[in-house]
């Protein structure tokens, strides 16, 4: 790891930047749990306060007793419990209002709200943490924000804004001179990924033991087994990644993904207990010769 930048102490360190809280443990749990056993430093970023989930009792926002401060708070203690358990050395909750979900006329997302907002303040704010932890490797959400969620895709948006800027400066403040760092500059970056081979066997799991009726991640959520470049083994990390998804109890989605996640984690079907990613930056020429199998070189094998 000769190219690696470390933090404090001399750990390499993995940030991942998430939406909402319980994002980090249905989606990168794994890697969270595993790199922390590893030694590394890992950073937690979680863009919004979660204020649009689920009341008690599974009230929904806009139903009378909804109140999105004291779902916001609640989900703060939630996600500070799972933090902890997958082993997060800091969780940077940078709180801006959730957006929500539009549904059958439902208001609109409001203009302070987290995908409504100016990019550009949240850029700035997104690369001073950057500069403050030196991460050697980012990941967030594709494009499409994987769900198509809006605050999803916009964690992509301003991760993509902000590592862009640090790889044009350097880890260096803009305008104070050349970056002395050697080339590529800045941290790996990679987005969640579901292959089409692995979704379709966390269906076959679910529907088998749950039943045809269960909610399963629907097709579109799923990439083209080519283009997954890396696939870390979370085996040994699996019942962290449920035992951290399940304190977020409050939520029901958190607790549909659960459901299928323990169907797969049971099944012998094909997919296995790991989590999969693309890697944008440095981005691959063409099919990787080897996938990956470890976000840095010689860290958590």
């Amino acid at each position: 790891m000769s190219s690696v930048s470390h933090h404090k102490g001399g750990a390499p360190v993995l940030m991942v930047v998430h939406a909402h809280p319980d994002d980090e443990s249905s989606q990168t749990g794994g890697i969270l749990a595993r790199y922390a056993a590893a030694g590394c430093y890992t950073v937690l970023i979680t863009c919004t306060d979660g204020g649009q989930g689920d009341a008690v009792h599974g009230i929904k926002p806009n139903q009378p007793g909804h109140d999105p401060r004291v779902v916001a708070a609640r989900r703060s203690r939630e996600l500070a419990r799972a933090a902890a358990m997958l082993g997060v050395s800091v969780v940077v909750k940078l709180g801006y209002p959730d957006s929500g979900l539009s549904t059958d006329g439902a208001e609109a997302a409001a203009a302070d709200s987290f995908s409504r907002r100016a990019l550009r303040p949240m850029v700035t704010r997104l690369v001073r943490l950057m500069r403050r932890y030196r991460p050697d490797v980012v990941v967030t959400y594709p494009p499409n924000g994987l769900s198509g969620h809006p605050d999803h895709i916009r964690a992509h948006d301003l991760v993509v804004a902000a590592h862009t800027n640090i790889v044009a400066n350097g880890w260096h403040e803009a305008g104070l001179g050349p970056a002395a760092d050697s080339l590529p500059r800045g941290p790996k970056l990679y987005y969640v990924a579901l292959s089409a081979t692995r979704l379709r066997a966390a269906q076959t799991s679910a529907f088998a033991v749950l039943g045809a009726g269960a909610w399963v991640p629907p097709d579109e959520m799923a990439v083209d087994d080519a283009q997954i470049t890396t696939v870390i083994d979370i085996a040994p990390f699996w019942a962290d990644k449920l035992r951290a998804l399940s304190a977020h109890a409050s939520q029901s989605d958190a607790a549909r993904v659960l459901q299928v996640l323990t169907a797969a984690g049971d099944s012998a079907g094909v997919g296995g207990r790991v989590e999969e990613y693309v890697r944008a930056y440095p981005p691959a020429v063409g099919p990787l010769s080897t996938m990956e199998h470890d976000f840095f070189e010689s860290v958590g094998r």
